[in-house]
């Protein structure tokens, strides 16, 4: 009976689209988010007050801007109390013991990768779940994946990592939501299977850009020069359309239209 009572309690407080796996996910999201936002505080050597409040930006910023677009779902971060104190409480304790994360670089990397892809599995599973179609769940989840890391590069006066060059982050959160996607709605997936694989393709992906060496390039190779050799191309083919073929001179082909008058 208290397995019950237990099991009613959290899909009561904690599932926000009736099931207890994209609750999970959400909770799980939030709380690494957090801890990625934090470590990145600290080294930037922000004061507590910055490191939680970037450790809530990171942790909830993509949800929020999900759930702002959805409009009629409510904003998750007002909606669950207790998981906005556990986030401050594990910002404060990242403060603390700053020097153990800094240590734990490789932990902390997979943290913040194991963030992208929960954020984009949460992301397009309740943008679909609400009826927002194939295309916004898509849109959505992959802005749930990197909006909130975007929001807390903004607060520090840094470019968004979403926009630089790089190792692949924005392009892993829209690998991933695109897999749920074909999943669970195209597929008619098990949705936990459909959110197990967006998490791995999404970690599995960011990791062999590592390993790889794979970045977004930020210079690439201009096209313009084959823009105006086809645009030149394309005015001598009309030309040739017009004048089948022949480019008289003016005065030849008025000289041409004269003789023939005369006959």
């Amino acid at each position: 009976m208290d397995a019950q009572v237990l099991a009613l309690w959290l899909t009561d407080h904690i599932a926000p689209n009736g099931g207890l796996v994209p609750a999970i996910i959400d909770y799980l999201a939030v709380l690494v988010g957090a801890v990625g936002g934090a470590t990145f505080a600290c080294d930037r050597k922000l004061d507590v007050i910055g490191t939680v409040s970037l450790g809530l930006i990171a942790g909830y910023g993509g949800g929020v801007m999900r759930d702002v677009l959805l409009q009629d779902q409510g904003i998750y971060f007002t909606q669950h109390p207790y998981l906005v104190l556990a986030t401050v409480a594990l910002c404060i304790l990242v403060f603390h013991s700053r020097r153990a994360f800094h240590n734990l670089h490789s932990a902390v990397f997979l943290l913040d990768t194991l963030s992208v892809g929960l954020f984009a599995a949460s992301g397009a599973s309740k943008a679909f779940s609400c009826g927002s179609g194939i295309v916004m769940a898509f849109i959505l989840g992959a802005i749930t994946a990197v909006g909130g890391g975007a929001l807390r590069d903004v607060f520090v006066g840094e470019v968004p990592t979403i926009f630089k060059e790089g190792e692949f982050y924005a392009v892993a959160g829209l690998a991933g939501s695109f897999v749920y996607v074909l999943c669970a709605p195209i597929a008619g997936m098990d949705e936990v299977y459909a959110l197990v694989l967006c998490i791995i393709a999404t970690t599995g992906l960011r990791y062999f850009s590592v390993w790889f060496n794979w970045s977004t390039n930020a210079d690439p190779h201009d096209l313009t020069d084959y823009m105006k050799r086809g645009e030149r191309h394309a005015i001598d083919a009309v030309r040739w359309l017009y004048l089948r073929g022949r480019l008289p001179k003016p005065t030849r082909y008025a000289g041409i239209r004269r003789r023939k008058d005369d006959k």
